[in-house]
């Protein structure tokens, strides 16, 4: 019986049939126990017998030539064990897929091959880009012969500006010939008709900067290759680890089930940057090959931010709005520019998933979609919180607002105007996904009841208001309802390396989607082990498995366990990202409990010889009606092994929840045409009432109204994290944090002295309210919830500046993120000029 569980659970809640229900319930997290008391292992903890340390070095240069790597020295070093380059692991193993398989080199031109070896070939392009490994005894002793390899460059002009980068006087991949990798356009109604014949068509430029997620633990990898077996063990705290373990195996060029990634059940972090991390998993897999002993890499956090393939979505939008005289908005145009770095790396689709709330929360039946996708000499993107949504919310929210200014109209009245109401649910957007239930316009009022509030005598008091303006200090706030897409279906991810022809042609059964697996087995004791297939870095599965288990069981929490699958054991599946969690292993939870009490209420009835109808489970019993005879789990379980082998065993099941777009007609066409589905739709309203120092250009936010909902609440306390989280994540991105680029590639926060983390300095008191609309479509009416906050938080502090603002006249304060203190000032000075 699992003692990670907190004991103050009461067993006496649910000793009847009247028990009271865990699930909905802020149980403790399984998991805080081990993690608060140090028990938690990290890959930083695990350091096998005899194993090796791997350095890396990497490239000081943007964009460079190598004309040589003399590894001579290094190699003569008495701890030096092991020196790579490229053309060494060239001999023996493949390039790292790339997220866009191969690149068009132009109109009428082949499409060629555009590889990335896991060491620099022939050239860099990038600041921090590995070009030599080296293994050794210790890791000092690594870094110290990483030092004494010499490598000769030959500097080129570099393009650190993805709009400068479209222009292709600098290319990156020769063979390609430009650097802009994709693009499409997408095309919904009519908008050209749309904007020919709206009043007004407002036009808005703005900037999303690269930020990314800093996890606390940085990357990690440990490798053992086995010789007699031919096959690799490999512990890393990669993210999706059953997903793109092919990025792995394909790389080192084995079968999938060679090649057994493992990550460990406690992950400090990753927000999807972890899923990229596969580079290190091969470079030590290789290393642990050559020299038939265990090779291990930990990132450290100059790496972690400079070269670690962690950085997230980099935009320049072009939007345009046409809107009517009485406020209705007809159409919308977003073209957009996504600086992907030096490499297309996996995932790819960042530019597609805002598709999944291309309108926002507003009804526009007509819309363009058109993104160009480009290269430059930074460092290659990777997933991150939101997934691409987050900008695209943000620039859609400015359009917004600089419409509601042409239209001298009240922004909030003119979000109300354009809002999807409750009894167009499930509503279709124009790019074909669903949203599933809620009332936008009720939340909208709500959180204007609790602005009100802040008027009479709060924050936003008249009186209060004008004083501070005295000040030089301008407070403001605009409410607004943001979607938060959920438990993402896959099939569409693939989108960008699909021939697009084939598309208008793709029956329904051609679609692929992954559903969640989940196993379960009652134990000798009557206890029950669970085992997830999917990794996690903080979200509580543990947690969430055990409590819906134990209402179905009807037993307590903390008589089940949760452990972990690796990935040759696991099936392939989508895993841990898209706020798929909550929906996919709720649904998986509940079938697997469903097919464990068929099999036992089944035992028992074969064990007394009669019907399964003349038994009945309760409470952790199987019970034969009229006979007076019961089973427990426990002799449940020792009457199964007594009489089936052990791969027979019927109490011990697996179960796959299907993905819940799989089997509706209305999701047939997004699913057809390979467009981002997303069948859970959280909303919520925001108001930051922001303070901004006009002469300083500091933003302040003083406090954080939000009304949330999230469909059913399976632990309030992991949403209500999940939600704080996010949003001080989106605070983050809104005023502090950036990956800023000298022209010429050298990247300019290398450190957290330069790369700003929110910190309770900057994260306000977060006002929470929840209500609560099901999904029709999920097994438990739960919708996704792990991305919100950083979804929806820099829209809505944006908006909130220019509302502060707006009474100096100042023209789009917030259009670009971060709205650092710079730029507040320049827009201020303008507006004086």
């Amino acid at each position: 019986m699992s003692t990670s569980h907190p004991a103050e659970t009461d067993a006496d809640a649910e000793s009847d049939s009247s028990r009271e229900s865990f699930t909905g319930q802020g149980l403790p997290r399984v998991e805080d126990h081990r993690i608060l008391t140090g028990e938690a292992e990290y890959i930083h903890d695990i350091t096998p017998e005899n194993c090796l340390h791997m350095a890396l070095v990497r490239s000081m240069h943007a964009h460079a030539e190598i004309v040589s790597i003399d590894t001579a020295e290094a190699e003569a070093h008495p701890d030096c064990e092991l020196v790579l380059t490229a053309e060494d692991i060239k001999a023996d193993y493949n390039p790292m897929p790339t997220g866009v398989g191969r690149v068009a080199t132009g109109e009428g031109g082949e499409p060629v091959e555009l590889p990335e070896w896991a060491l620099a070939d022939e050239k860099v392009r990038f600041v921090g880009e590995p070009v030599v490994a080296v293994v050794a005894s210790d890791r000092y002793a690594a870094e110290d012969i990483a030092d004494l390899v010499d490598v000769e460059y030959e500097a080129m002009e570099a393009v650190a500006d993805g709009m400068a980068a479209r222009e292709d006087e600098v290319v990156l991949h020769e063979s390609v010939g430009s650097n802009v990798v994709d693009n499409e356009r997408l095309e919904f109604g009519d908008p050209d008709a749309a904007f020919e014949d709206a009043d007004h068509v407002v036009e808005g430029e703005y900037t999303w900067g690269r930020i990314s997620g800093v996890p606390l633990e940085t990357a990690g990898a440990v490798a053992t290759y086995d010789e007699e077996s031919d096959s690799f063990d490999i512990d890393c705290n990669i993210q999706l680890h059953t997903l793109v373990d092919d990025m792995i195996y394909e790389t080192l060029g084995y079968e999938a089930d060679d090649v057994r990634v493992n990550v460990p059940a406690d992950v400090g972090g990753s927000y999807g940057t972890k899923i990229g991390i596969h580079r290190y998993c091969c470079l030590t897999s290789m290393a642990s090959q050559q020299l038939d002993r265990p090779v291990k890499f930990e990132e450290d956090r100059l790496e972690n931010l400079q070269g670690g393939d962690m950085h997230s979505s980099d935009r320049e939008y072009r939007i345009r709005m046409a809107v009517d005289d009485d406020g209705t908005m007809r159409g919308l145009d977003v073209w957009f520019v996504d600086d992907f770095g030096a490499y297309p790396r996996y995932p790819i689709n960042q530019v597609l998933k805002p598709l999944s709330v291309l309108t926002n929360s507003y009804e526009i039946d007509d819309v363009t979609y058109e993104y160009d996708l480009v290269l430059t000499n930074k460092t290659s993107q990777t997933a991150y919180r939101g997934f691409g949504v987050d900008p695209h919310i943000y620039a859609l929210e400015m359009i917004v607002d600089e419409a509601a200014r042409t239209l001298d109209m009240d922004p909030t009245e003119f979000r109300r105007r354009n809002l999807i109401r409750p009894e167009q649910m499930p509503y279709t957007l124009p790019s074909k996904n669903l949203y599933d239930s809620g009332d936008y316009p009720a939340t909208l009022d709500r959180i204007e009841e609790i602005i009100a509030d802040e008027r009479d005598g709060g924050l936003l008091d008249p009186e209060i208001v004008a004083a501070k303006r005295e000040e030089g200090k301008y407070r403001g706030v605009q409410p607004s309802v943001i979607i938060e897409p959920g438990a993402s279906g896959s099939d569409w991810t693939d989108r960008q390396r699909t021939d697009k022809d084939d598309l208008a042609t793709r029956s329904r059964d051609e679609v692929e989607e992954l559903p969640e697996h989940l196993r379960a087995e009652i134990r000798e004791d009557g206890s029950v082990r669970a085992f997830l297939a999917t990794d996690s870095s903080g979200q509580g599965h543990q947690t969430l498995v055990s409590q819906l288990l134990a209402d179905e069981l009807e037993v307590l929490p903390s008589d089940i366990d949760v452990g972990y699958l690796d990935s040759v054991d696991a099936p392939t599946e989508y895993g841990s990202a898209a706020s798929r969690m909550a929906v996919m292993l709720s649904g998986a939870t509940v079938g697997v409990a469903e097919r464990l009490l068929a099999n036992v209420e089944e035992l028992a009835a074969d064990h007394w010889g009669v019907s399964t109808d003349d038994v009945t489970y309760h409470d952790g019993t199987v019970d034969r009606l009229g006979g007076g005879d019961s089973l427990s789990l426990a002799e449940i379980a020792e009457l199964d092994a007594e009489t089936n082998a052990a791969g027979e065993r019927r109490t011990r099941v697996s179960y796959n929840y299907d993905h819940p777009a799989t089997g509706l007609e209305e999701f047939d066409e997004a699913l057809t045409e390979k467009l981002p589905v997303y069948p859970t739709a959280a909303f919520g309203a925001n108001a930051p009432i922001v303070e901004v120092d006009v002469e300083t250009g500091q933003v302040e936010i003083l406090t954080f109204h939000t009304v949330r909902d999230c469909g059913t609440m399976l632990n309030p306390m992991i949403v209500e994290g999940q939600a704080h989280g996010g949003i001080a994540q989106g605070i983050g991105a809104a005023l502090l944090e950036e990956f800023g680029y000298e022209e010429n590639g050298q990247p300019q926060a290398i450190t957290l002295f330069d790369y700003l983390l929110p910190s309770i300095e900057n994260v306000p008191k977060i006002e929470m309210e929840h209500t609560v609309t099901p999904s029709p479509f999920t097994e438990t009416g739960a919708k996704g919830v792990g991305e919100g906050g950083m979804i929806d938080a820099p829209a809505s502090i944006a908006t909130s500046i220019n509302a502060a603002l707006d009474p100096l006249s100042v023209e789009e304060p917030a259009n670009q993120i971060p709205v650092a203190p710079d730029h507040l000032r320049r827009k201020l000075r303008e507006s004086e000029e």
